[in-house]
């Protein structure tokens, strides 16, 4: 993730299929990867398989997405929810928010501001 200051929203942090993904996953409960590319099929912001799969996995490893693998016929899948930390876009803001503040705090902490 990286802090954009000439975006709006939640795409100051995170890019318009990363956005997509998330209020995807936020409206129907959980995915798949699957299920959440073929969804970006559908907007302006398709991406690879790849793609979207490396970033549930980000986002699990974060801690804003849980998963459960689950085996199918053709192997494993994984199943990707909100944390309960973040169950919704208002609460993912706010723990993005403090994510930000707490990096600031500590990078300038002790630094003096010159002008």
């Amino acid at each position: 993730m990286k802090f954009d200051l000439t975006k709006k929203g939640l795409e100051t942090i995170l890019t318009p299929y990363q956005t997509e993904i998330m209020r995807h996953i936020w409206k129907k409960g959980e995915t798949d990867s699957r299920t959440a590319h073929n969804h970006l099929q559908t907007t302006p912001h398709p991406m690879s398989r790849a793609t979207t799969i490396n970033f549930l996995n980000k986002m699990a490893h974060e801690g804003y997405l849980t998963h459960t693998e689950t085996t199918t016929k053709g192997g494993h899948k994984r199943i990707y929810r909100p944390s309960p930390a973040t169950p919704d876009e208002e609460s993912f803001k706010r723990a993005l928010y403090q994510r930000i503040l707490e990096k600031a705090r500590n990078e300038l902490e002790g630094n003096t501001v010159t002008s």
